[in-house]
Formats: C-alpha cells, structure tokens, sequence
C-alpha cells in the first residue's frame, strides 16, 4: 500500500474557512462547530409527531448538523416526504440520510411505492459496471426527489454466504477487492452526480465476521484478512472515497487494545489514514447500537469518537430518546475541549473535511 503523510493531506482540504452548506449557519462558536458534527435521529413517521417537531426545533436552533432516518421513521411515503420537506425548508442543506442501499436495507421500499433496488450481489452478477450506473442513476433521482442528499451506502465488505449481516442479504458485490470498489464506485458516482454523498461502510470488513453489531460488539481477529482492504484502499485511490463509516468492531491485531474500529485511532488514524492515505471525513456508525450502548455512556462514546477521528457522530436517539440530546452534546466537545480530552484544533479538521465532502454534491 502507498504511504502518504496525514499531514499532507489534511493540508489539502484547505483550512480556509468557507461556506458550510450542510449547516443552516457558518460555525463560529466550539458549540455551533460540534453541532455541526452530530446527525440526530428520532422517534416519529410524520411531521405531527413530537419527534419530527423537537428534530425541527434543533434545526431552527441550529443545534444539529443533519437528521438520521431508520425504518421507524419510513412508514408512509407522505409521512417521510412531508418530514424532509419540512425539516429542509428549515435547514436547506442539512443532511437527510437513510439507509438506501437496496435488497433487504432499501428504507425507501417498493411497499411504499419506490422503486426497487436490486441487492449488491445481484447487480454485481446481473449488471455491467455500466448498467449498474445507470440503475443507481435512477435510484439516486428518487432518492433526491424523496428529500434526501446523504445515502449511508454502498457496502465495500466482502460477500460471505456464511455470514448472516452482510452475506446472508447479499449486500456484498463479491470478494474481488477491484469488482466490489468498481460497483460502488459506480454506485457512488451516481448518486454525487445527483447531489447525494455516500457513506462507504463498514471499514475495515464487516463481510466474513461472525456477529451483528447491532446487537453487540463483533470480534473479527480470526476471521478478518487484509484483503478485506483492497475495496476500500481502491476506492480511496480512484477518487471515490469521500466519506467512510468504521464498524463497530474489533480487531486485537490491528488494536491490542481492543477498542472498536469506532474508537480505534490505530485503525481509523494509523491504518485509515497514515498507511491508506485516506484524507476525507468520517462518519461513526449508529451510536445507540447495542454494541456501543451497553458498554459505554453517551459522553464517553461521543468524545471518543471524536478522538479518533470520526466528523460525524451518528445517534439515532432510539433507545432512550433524550429530546436534549443535542445540548447535551455540545456540552460535552465544550467540557473535553476544557478538559484537554479534545482540542478545538481537531475539531477544526473535522469542519474542513465536512466542508470538503459538501463540496462534492453542492
């Protein structure tokens, strides 16, 4: 693999400030810039909801930098059209993401009068690269039309029958490094070409594991290999890796401490980013996943994440729904910040590297 400096790259996002368009207001503050980093999830289907109203309210105030949907949120199309068209007319360019990779995780779904998406494996076995861009072309213009511009797709694990959260749903292209990168990548491309950015996941391979990290933390040391990388390692050399979500899993060869990818800055910085070359943002996954959520607090998992050098903190507020949850955050960059656990220098970064991932869809 080539090594490139960190430093280096992050001298090429450019620390100028600029323009924020997923952020209702430039950041100023410490405050305003963590908010800027959390997506905010919620309870409710349609905008009479106290949910969607409180997730409105957050965006008025400029306390969150996007808004996360999971299937509780997508059960009529009028229901989650009505709230993307209220919670951006409020926040234009604030982030809309959902899950929308196709087969069995299309929260867009054909049951609500959707197009459907083929699973990965499908297409990859079914489709040219060049058809499979003009599916995805389509898919990205309804995705778009429905209110959303941050897709948390494409998949870049490896397809293993044997495993039941990524295999068994064929959400892998295959176990070829260069065909799982060119399908995302065309997967990517045509979803940026529609003014949506994409969430690469789960680095570093989440494909031959033997657990869901939805449920607790998934040790892949015996059955991880480093070709696992190749996907991500391409997309990253051909232009098309602009934001990558880590799993939470763990790895004692690559951490011995054992923390997960998550917080893992042996993974995430001295893999990720030194020895991959890796210079775009970060986004962590849900942090209310039972993995995260049974081992950790919320204040310790959020700066945490950041330490490691995720820009987007992802909480679904699920689990125990906090309706100020946001404040809570921003008070917990600014007490680290005191504290020395963080540095508004690092914060900084993550401002450029959003700043440089809005600007491959604006």
């Amino acid at each position: 693999m080539k090594r490139r400096t960190f430093l280096q790259g992050m001298m090429a996002t450019g620390l100028a400030a600029q323009a924020t368009p997923g952020f209702s207001q430039t950041p100023h503050t410490l405050r305003e810039k963590a908010a800027r980093m959390l997506m905010l999830g919620f309870i409710g289907d349609n905008t009479d909801t106290d949910g969607a109203q409180i997730v409105a309210d957050h965006l008025r105030e400029s306390r969150i930098g996007g808004v996360l949907f999971l299937r509780h949120n997508v059960r009529s199309r009028e229901g989650v059209e009505g709230m993307t068209s209220l919670f951006s007319s409020i926040s234009p360019n604030a982030w809309m993401a959902v899950d929308q990779e196709g087969g069995a995780v299309q929260r867009l779904s054909s049951d609500l009068g959707y197009t459907a998406i083929p699973r990965a494996f499908v297409v990859s076995e079914e489709n040219t690269i060049e058809e499979a861009r003009a599916l995805y072309a389509a898919a990205a213009a309804e995705f778009r039309a429905a209110g959303f511009n941050l897709n948390l797709a494409p998949v870049a694990d490896f397809q293993d029958d044997e495993n039941g959260v990524i295999g068994r749903w064929g959400r892998g292209y295959g176990a070829d490094g260069v065909r799982i990168a060119d399908y995302a990548g065309a997967f990517i491309e045509a979803f940026e070409a529609a003014g949506a950015a994409c969430s690469i996941k789960h680095f570093p391979g989440h494909g031959t594991s033997s657990g869901d990290s939805h449920y607790g933390f998934v040790d892949i040391t015996q059955t991880w290999s480093e070709a696992e990388l190749a996907p991500f390692e391409r997309l990253i050399e051909t232009d098309h890796a602009h934001l990558i979500m880590g799993g939470h899993l763990t790895h004692e060869g690559l951490d011995p401490a054992g923390d997960p990818v998550t917080f893992s800055t042996p993974i995430l910085g001295d893999l990720l980013r030194w020895r991959m070359g890796y210079t775009g943002a970060l986004i962590t996954d849900d942090l209310d996943m039972g993995a995260i959520r049974e081992n950790y607090d919320q204040r310790t998992a959020v700066i945490r994440s950041i330490q490691a050098g995720n820009d987007i903190v992802m909480m679904s507020n699920s689990a125990a729904p906090d309706p100020e949850l946001p404040q809570r955050f921003a008070d917990w960059v600014e007490e680290a910040v005191a504290a020395g656990e963080l540095t508004e220098a690092q914060i900084d970064l993550s401002m450029a590297r959003l700043d440089q991932l809005e600007g491959y869809v604006r």
